[in-house]
């Protein structure tokens, strides 16, 4: 409903009216997303799983948060950075994910050639500076919210060493990220 009844009925139909409106209540309420109900959600937790094992987690704000169109203005950015866990077999953080995409909204990616400077990737701070390539999966790109579901693979920065395949999942909310596009 967009707004407050109005009654024009007599008083019996009106009785009929309200205890119809209690009895569809509960059922309104079962329809509300999990985080409104308030069950536990996984925002700004990635979680890394397959040759490589880990949990980012990131702290939102205007620093660790930024979403732009890219340099050539064609496609769309997302970088969230500052992100601390450790994934085991690769390294501690900071940890950086950098997605790039066509279109905001949702990103279907196909296989891909991941010697590609545009694919999206998450990469950290550590010797040697490695990343993960996307390789495949769902993006959801919406600026200052967002989730991936992705297939990987790990890469030595400065090195043709490409080996272990792993799969991110998590989600983000920045709403005080730094939007520049």
């Amino acid at each position: 409903m967009t707004g407050p009844l109005k009654w024009t009925g007599t008083r019996r139909q009106g009785w009929r009216v309200a205890v119809a409106a209690i009895t569809l209540a509960p059922a309104t309420v079962a329809l509300m997303p999990s985080s409104v109900a308030g069950a536990k959600t996984t925002t700004n937790t990635f979680v890394v799983k397959g040759a490589y094992s880990g949990t980012l987690t990131l702290t939102p704000s205007s620093d660790d948060c930024l979403f732009s169109k890219s340099y050539d203005g064609k496609s769309y950015l997302a970088t969230l950075s500052h992100m601390k866990g450790t994934i085991k077999g690769v390294g501690a953080g900071p940890w950086a994910m950098t997605l790039h995409v066509a279109k905001m909204g949702t990103t279907h990616v196909a296989k891909v050639d991941v010697h590609s400077y545009t694919n999206s990737s998450m990469q950290n701070n550590s010797a040697p500076l490695t990343q993960f390539i996307v390789a495949g999966g769902t993006e959801v790109d919406n600026g200052a919210t967002g989730s991936v579901t992705v297939t990987v693979v790990h890469h030595i920065i400065g090195t043709l060493v490409y080996k272990g395949v792993a799969t991110i999942t998590g989600s983000w909310n920045c709403p005080q990220g730094l939007n520049n596009g």
